[in-house]
């Protein structure tokens, strides 16, 4: 589950940092990630690992869909990033 997981978020961390030309805005996204990691672990009760949480279905839907929202704004746009 990590791996998808980190899969899903390097797409998102890639595209904040071409468009910032900085890698503090990315730095931010993951410290607001490792901030905000444990709330549904103390607010939801009973689930499992792939239910419930950031790195569970949810957080995976959640991911996927941002990457495709930034890929049809970015074609929509076409200012497609080339590294």
């Amino acid at each position: 589950m990590m791996t998808i997981f980190t899969v899903l978020l390097s797409l998102v961390f890639s595209y904040v940092r071409l468009r910032a030309k900085s890698v503090v805005e990315a730095a931010i996204i993951h410290g607001t990630l490792n901030a905000t990691y444990g709330i549904p672990i103390m607010l939801i009760s009973g689930g499992d690992d792939l239910t419930v949480g950031v790195m569970g279905l949810a957080g995976f839907i959640a991911l996927a869909l941002m990457n495709l929202g930034l890929l049809g704004y970015e074609r929509k746009t076409k200012k497609i990033l080339l590294v």
